[in-house]
């Protein structure tokens, strides 16, 4: 049965893990006043070789045939 020492411990035990949780996500690096994290895009515009169907990026010379119309 639930009694009051009880459900005050459990109280105290929660408030302990809400604040310690709270300066867990305290320590954590912030990303920089910009909004940038670091990270680059690593996008790469593809294009589609009517060939052989093969997508090859837009800045690559060729998709490795020989009849390539993407070769230069």
């Amino acid at each position: 049965m639930l009694s009051l020492p009880k459900i005050l411990l459990f109280l105290a035990i929660a408030a302990v893990v809400v604040v310690l949780s709270k300066s867990w996500r305290g320590r954590t690096p912030k990303s920089s006043e910009d909004g940038k994290d670091g990270t680059e895009n690593k996008a790469v515009d593809l294009s589609q070789c009517v060939v052989c169907g093969k997508f090859v990026a837009t800045d690559e010379p060729d998709c490795g045939r020989a009849d390539c119309p993407h070769a230069v």
